[in-house]
């Protein structure tokens, strides 16, 4: 979620705009290209997390949840590749997320600075596992949004270039917060779909804080023709398993609120998603960093939302 409402509504342009993806090399970050070489993907691991922009003492939040994906990762087989979902990312997180010597050693980023971001304050940033084989990264902002919202995809080749190349197609999304008359969330998810059904694309997988606070957000997925993970898993609406959010907020905003599911991953196309469970569930900032928190009145959740993760399977 987002509750800083903006004053205006954009009308922006939604022609894709391609970027150019970084990873770390001869200790600096240059761009990164296609690895032509990689075998065949079968399964790639996703997390999608929302990290919070509004709350304070986001420096020392964002290292917490680098500290616990850390943790997180290493416990993976290693065989299986991994790509991450952030939203609401700072542009100090970005500096957080080029000094980590396990993002440097693993990642390429889509974003190393908020210039492809058109919000002047947080955006959305995705870390693709270097063994992928990368082959596009575009962001595409929604025609109507009033707070500059957008979709950050990532094509991957599922298999060689010497083959036919099948597309697995990745969208990062934060969709707009809050209620609008009319609605804009519909019109937002549909322009996302465009995308991810697109005839090229092999799968589509949509993922991230989708803001799934009215009634009708319930139905967009089967309107635009996806399968959300959760549901496909035996889950259930109105369930304290399935919310992501409302349990790590200042009480007053889960009193307004009440907890939601606002985040999920959906799929489309010739794809599964396997083994889809939340994250970060209590995460907090470092012992000895807490007091501080406390003095500036903010909670010690390193993030008001918990994360979810899931295997992406290609058939």
């Amino acid at each position: 979620m987002n509750l800083r409402p903006e004053l205006r509504m954009s009308n922006s342009d939604p022609k894709p705009v391609d970027q150019t993806p970084h990873a770390f090399a001869g200790g600096s970050w240059k761009p990164f290209k296609e690895q032509l070489s990689s075998p065949p993907v079968a399964t790639i691991r996703l997390i999608t997390w929302n990290i919070d922009a509004e709350s304070q003492c986001g420096p020392l939040r964002m290292a917490g949840a680098l500290r616990y994906l850390e943790g997180l990762t290493n416990t993976f087989p290693r065989e299986i590749p991994l790509i991450i979902f952030f939203q609401e990312v700072v542009r100090n997180d970005l500096m957080l997320l080029q000094a980590a010597p396990w993002v440097r050693a693993r990642f390429a980023l889509t974003d190393t600075d908020s210039n492809h971001w058109k919000a002047p304050y947080y955006g959305t940033t995705t870390l693709v596992d270097r063994r992928l084989p990368l082959s596009r990264v575009y962001r595409a902002f929604y025609k109507d949004t009033q707070m500059d919202r957008d979709g950050l995809y990532v094509d991957i080749a599922t298999k060689p270039a010497a083959s036919s190349q099948r597309i697995l197609r990745f969208c990062n999304t934060h969709l707009e917060s809050l209620d609008a008359a009319p609605p804009l969330r519909p019109a937002q998810f549909a322009e996302a779909s465009q995308h991810l059904h697109a005839p090229s694309i092999h799968a589509g997988i949509l993922a991230g804080d989708l803001n799934a606070i009215e009634p009708f957000d319930r139905a967009l997925h089967v309107t635009c023709d996806f399968k959300d993970a959760y549901l496909e898993a035996g889950g259930k609406e109105d369930s304290h398993e399935g919310y992501t959010w409302g349990y790590q907020s200042y009480a007053e905003v889960q009193d307004r609120f009440g907890p939601g599911r606002l985040d999920k991953v959906l799929f489309c196309g010739r794809v599964k998603v396997r083994g889809l469970q939340r994250i970060g569930i209590g995460v907090k900032v470092e012992e000895a960093k807490r007091a501080k928190m406390r003095s500036f009145g903010a909670l010690e959740f390193v993030t008001d939302h918990y994360g979810l993760m899931a295997d992406v399977v290609v058939d």
